[in-house]
């Protein structure tokens, strides 16, 4: 659509970055503006940051964003301990008869070696009402600004290749109806699943809407029936249940006290009645699937919430870029939903920043589409699949007393029959291993359109993985486009041999060399980058026998993909943005070269430009 030219108006502040969304991706956006430098104002239509749990699961990726960002260890000191996320289970009452259990989050005994291979970090249980604040608080120490119960009215922008063009914002003060202007270089939507933003620049959402579900946060003291069997996700499938609550899930907060409960309707076809049960009703409810009423029960809070499968169809315009729910919509299955938030704010935060400083054109921002749209659009196929197969499992134990009934003299029967019943339902629970065992859907965030902000040399090969589980097993590789493999090395200094992962090494904001032994050319073109490009930022290091950092297990050889001479860039999101199969005549030209491709400024541009 063509782009407005701005209105007269008074504008009464200006800023480089206006964010609409105080969320985890509006907030980890501003954040990482922020430790580049740039300062943001955030403005959010509610009162605060998250008043109730909401997303709780951050995954391994997720956690090296946070870990990037100077949090992870703070964040440890609230996040429930994984010990607490080892299963899922499903059961008649939490006080009555279980069907099944699996392994969840990276607990399963066969499975943890692949999780600690994937990254330094842990998964975490971190409810979004705990994490928010710290990043909050973090972004305004580094000179964010958040304006809370504010919302966006309207926006106009001028034209993506204006010089000097502007995004113009009208908010409103929810608490007084003042409304007042801000000028922005660019604008950020990341106001959700309702985006104001993605509504107003008429971009097409694609999918569908399914049935509503009911979230009742509650606290309560489960630990008699949960501790025994510790776990985040705990399913009650009786069949005394009304037809709006027919399955739950209790879902931890904190062990064993507090839970949200998400109650599922029948079927799930969509239906535009709101579910409005009075607080006896839920507790009455809750009762009966926890199958002891002598269990105090306070309710908290409560809230209906639509099962999503929509996906934009783009996420930028002109000045304006989307991330987060605002662009792909989903149920939680799977915890992917803040993730992939946290990763989408990581990759466009970097790209912003370099435009905003002059190191990069504008059309690098041209990229956000391109590679965050097909991981967007996979996040909500795979959660709209998980939710698909924990319905599997209801069809097969029956959602009524008489087909219930049924289901369960069938499992006990030392028959075939009753053998196929116990196949069937297995089959059925591990199939949502996918939802809590997926390490790839995780890590395997590749970024491989040809309009994607990478450089491949001619003749070099990306990897084939055809016999490999790309949602349970990680893709590791260092082809341009790749998550940077996490390996341990250790420092080379006399007397300090501590190991660092590869990811540590890379500089927040900046671009990162691997090279190894004979590699000092690439060294020396970084260092001539730096004095010659006025502080560019860029660093190299070598890893191997008698190099700056020591290759203590030989991990690093076996996945760097180049030899000894080559080199392997890494851009600032920990994604790899160009490798170099050994030595060239030239290496301060070639990197030179690769540098202005990756920021689409030309050689002449880059040069003038310091990047």
């Amino acid at each position: 659509m063509a782009t407005p030219r701005l209105t007269a108006a008074s504008v009464t502040m200006d800023t480089p970055v206006l964010i609409i969304g105080a969320g985890p991706s509006g907030a980890t956006a501003a954040l990482l503006l922020a430790q580049m430098g740039l300062k943001s104002i955030v403005i959010s239509k509610h009162s605060g940051t998250a008043n109730t749990p909401r997303a709780h699961i951050f995954n391994q990726r997720a956690m090296e964003v946070l870990r990037s960002a100077g949090l992870e260890e703070q964040l440890k000191g609230i996040a429930c301990p994984a010990e607490d996320m080892q299963h899922t289970s499903w059961v008649n009452q939490l006080a009555g008869q279980e069907y099944g259990r699996i392994y969840a989050w990276g607990n399963n005994p066969s499975q943890k070696g692949d999780y600690e291979r994937a990254s330094p970090c842990q998964m975490s249980d971190l409810p979004q009402s705990l994490l928010e604040p710290v990043l909050v608080e973090r972004a305004t120490q580094l000179g964010a600004e958040f304006r809370f119960s504010t919302e966006l009215v309207r926006f106009e922008q001028d034209a993506q290749q204006v010089a000097g063009g502007r995004v113009r914002a009208t908010l409103k003060e929810r608490t007084t109806g003042r409304t007042y202007n801000v000028d922005a270089q660019y604008l950020i939507g990341a106001d959700g699943a309702r985006s104001a933003v993605i509504e107003q620049l008429r971009i097409p959402v694609v999918g569908r809407q399914h049935n509503s579900a009911f979230n009742v946060h509650i606290r309560a003291d489960l630990s008699r029936y949960i501790a025994p069997r510790p776990g985040s996700l705990n399913w009650v499938l009786n069949v005394d249940a009304p037809d709006w609550s027919v399955a739950g899930n209790f879902r931890m907060v904190r062990p064993w006290n507090e839970f949200v409960v998400s109650m599922h309707p029948a079927t799930q076809r969509h239906t535009d009645a709101v579910v409005s049960p009075t607080e006896d009703t839920i507790r009455e409810r809750l009762w009966q699937m926890i199958g002891d009423r002598s269990v105090p029960i306070e309710i908290l809070s409560t809230f209906t919430w639509t099962i999503n499968e929509q996906v934009a169809q783009r996420w930028q315009e002109g000045r304006v870029l989307c991330i987060g729910d605002a662009a792909h919509r989903h149920p939680p299955i799977n915890g992917l939903g803040s993730n992939t938030c946290i990763s989408d704010a990581f990759n466009l935060a970097w790209k912003l920043a370099y435009v905003l400083k002059g190191w990069a054109a504008p059309s690098l921002l041209d990229t956000l589409t391109p590679e965050r749209k097909p991981i967007g659009d996979a996040v909500v196929r795979r959660a709209n699949d998980g939710m698909a197969a924990h319905r599997r499992i209801w069809e097969i134990l029956g959602q009524d007393p008489a087909s219930r009934q049924a289901a369960e003299e069938t499992l006990r029967l030392a028959t075939a029959e009753g053998a196929r019943k116990r196949n069937n339902l297995r089959d059925a629970f591990l199939a949502t291993e996918d939802e809590v065992q997926a390490l790839g859907i995780q890590m395997n965030q590749v970024y491989s359109s040809d309009r994607a902000a990478v450089v491949v040399e001619p003749g070099d090969i990306p990897p084939v993985f055809d016999d490999l589980n790309p949602i349970r097993e990680v893709k590791v590789s260092t082809f341009p486009g790749y998550h940077l493999p996490h390996v341990w090395v250790a420092s080379n200094k006399p007397g300090r041999c501590e190991r660092v992962s590869t990811l540590d090494l890379c500089i927040p904001g900046g671009f990162t060399l691997f090279t190894g032994i004979g590699g000092e050319a690439w060294v020396r073109a970084t260092e001539d980058m730096i004095m010659k490009l006025g502080g560019a930022p860029i660093r190299a290091y070598t890893i191997g026998f008698g190099c700056e950092y020591m290759d203590c297990y030989w991990d690093w050889e076996r996945v760097r993909g180049v030899g000894d001479t080559g080199a392997v860039l890494v851009r600032p999101d920990h994604f790899v943005a160009w490798r170099c199969q050994g030595a060239v005549p030239d290496a301060f030209g070639k990197l030179c070269d690769v540098m202005a491709s990756l920021l689409k400024g030309g050689e002449a541009q880059v040069s003038q430009s310091h990047l």
